[in-house]
C-alpha cells in the first residue's frame, strides 16, 4: 500500500509539468486537461504498481479520448460507413486498460495462472475488458510472457519421450486476503471512516454482509476458498465481527494491512495411526507370502525390521502431533467466535437494561406526580 503523500506528490508534480488543473473530489484527484477537456479520476491510495499507472493515465490525458467521434459525413456522400469491427478497449494500450481498471476501483491479480479483478459492481465493465484480454494483462501483471502448460493442455507422449506436466496452481489465500481487504477498507472509507477498536488494534467500523461484498466482487470463489479467506483475515487481526446478530452486522476492520507472519498450510487427511500401527503387527506375525506383482501399497513389507517398524512409528509419532495441533487450533478459534457472540450479546444486555432503567426512572417521575396530586386532596396517595 502506498501512502497518500506519494500519491499527492505524483499528482501534483504530473499535473504541473503538463499545464493540467487539480482539484480534491470524493475522496479523489480530478485531473483536467484545458486543451481537449479530458478529465480522470486519481485514488488517494494506490497499490502495487499504481503510482506508474496513475502517471500513465495523467499522460493519456494529453491526447483525445480514442472513441471521440469523427467528424461527420455529407449526406449525399455515397460511400457507406464503415462498422467499427475494432473492440473499444483493444483503442488503448495494457498499461492504459488496467491504468483505467485501478482507478476505477478494480483490482487485478493472477492467481493460480488465471486473472482475477475484484472491485465494484459499477466498474464490471472495465472488468470485462481486462478479461478480454486476459493473455495480455496476465503478462503485464506478472512481467513474465511465457506461458505455463496445465494439466489437459498437453500433447499425448509418444514412446520414448519424456513427458512434463505442470498442474495448475492453486488459489493463493494471502493475496485475495489482502485483496478482500481492500474492499472492505474501501467500503468503510465510504461510511465515513468512523474510528474502532479491537482490543488495542486501531482500526475503523463498516456495517454490512460481507458475504454479499464476496459474491458481488469474487463470484468465482468456491465456499472452501472463501472459507480459507475468511479464517486468514480472522486470524492475522484484519477483521472482527463485533455485533452478528445486528442486523446488518457490525464489523471491525483494520487501519492498514500486515500479513503478521501467520502461514497456512493445506494438508490431506492421513490414515488412522492405530489403524496402520495394527498393519504392521500383523503383517509382522505372517509367513513370507509368494511373490506377486508389484502393487502400489502403503503398508510396511512383511520382512520389516526395527529400523523400519522404528521409521514408522515416529510418522505416526508426527501425523498425531499435527492432528493434536490442528485440533487445538480448531477449539481455540471456535472459543473466540463464542466468546465473540458473548460480548455481543452481553452488549445488547446492556442496552435493554439502560432502556429498562429510563422505564423505570419514567415510571418513578410520573408516579411521584400522581401522589402530589393525591396529597392535595384529603392527603391520600396513589
Amino acid at each position: 500500500m502506498t501512502n497518500k503523500s506519494d500519491v499527492k506528490k505524483l499528482v501534483e508534480t504530473e499535473t504541473e509539468r503538463l499545464g493540467f488543473t487539480m482539484q480534491l473530489a470524493n475522496g479523489k484527484f480530478l485531473i483536467t486537461n484545458p486543451e481537449n477537456g479530458r478529465t480522470g479520476e486519481i485514488p488517494l491510495q494506490a497499490m502495487g504498481r499504481g503510482l506508474d499507472n496513475y502517471k500513465t493515465k495523467i499522460r493519456s490525458l494529453l491526447n483525445d479520448h480514442p472513441t471521440k467521434p469523427s467528424p461527420m459525413v455529407a449526406a449525399t456522400d455515397p460511400a457507406p460507413e464503415k462498422a467499427d469491427t475494432m473492440p473499444r478497449d483493444t483503442w488503448w494500450s495494457v498499461d492504459e486498460l488496467v491504468g483505467a481498471a485501478l482507478a476505477n476501483g478494480i483490482k487485478p491479480y493472477v492467481s493460480g495462472g488465471l486473472l482475477h479483478t475484484p472491485g465494484p459492481v459499477e466498474s464490471k465493465s472495465y472488468a470485462d475488458m481486462l478479461h478480454a484480454r486476459e493473455t495480455e494483462v496476465i503478462a503485464y501483471l506478472t512481467k513474465n510472457t511465457t506461458t505455463a502448460t496445465t494439466e489437459g493442455d498437453t500433447d499425448v507422449p509418444k514412446i520414448g519421450d519424456t513427458a512434463t506436466v505442470v498442474r495448475s496452481k492453486p488459489r493463493d489465500i494471502f493475496a485475495d486476503a489482502e485483496a478482500l481487504w481492500g474492499l472492505l477498507r474501501d467500503a468503510a472509507r465510504d461510511q465515513g471512516d468512523k474510528p474502532l477498536t479491537n482490543g488495542n488494534v486501531p482500526g475503523v467500523q463498516w456495517v454490512g454482509a460481507l458475504a454479499d461484498i464476496i459474491k458481488a466482487a469474487c463470484p468465482d470463489w468456491d465456499s472452501e476458498h472463501e472459507k480459507d479467506v475468511r479464517q486468514y483475515l480472522n486470524r492475522t487481526e484484519h477483521t472482527r465481527c463485533h455485533r452478528p446478530r445486528a442486523n446488518p452486522p457490525v464489523w471491525w476492520i483494520a487501519l492498514e494491512w500486515n500479513d503478521g507472519g501467520l502461514t497456512i498450510t493445506k494438508t490431506t487427511p492421513k490414515p488412522d495411526p492405530r489403524t496402520v500401527a495394527a498393519a504392521a503387527a500383523k503383517a509382522s506375525t505372517k509367513k513370507t507370502p509368494t511373490p506377486v506383482p508389484a502393487q502400489a501399497d502403503t503398508a510396511p513389507p512383511a520382512t520389516a525390521g526395527p529400523a523400519l517398524r522404528a521409521l514408522l512409528g515416529f510418522e505416526q509419532a508426527i501425523q498425531r502431533t499435527e492432528a493434536e495441533r490442528d485440533q487445538a487450533i480448531r477449539e481455540r478459534d471456535d472459543a473466540r467466535t463464542a466468546l465473540e457472540e458473548m460480548r455481543a450479546d452481553r452488549d445488547n444486555l446492556l442496552v435493554e437494561l439502560d432502556e429498562m432503567k429510563a422505564e423505570r426512572d419514567q415510571a418513578k417521575t410520573e408516579l411521584d406526580a400522581i401522589n402530589a396530586v393525591f396529597a392535595r386532596y384529603n392527603g391520600g396517595t396513589a
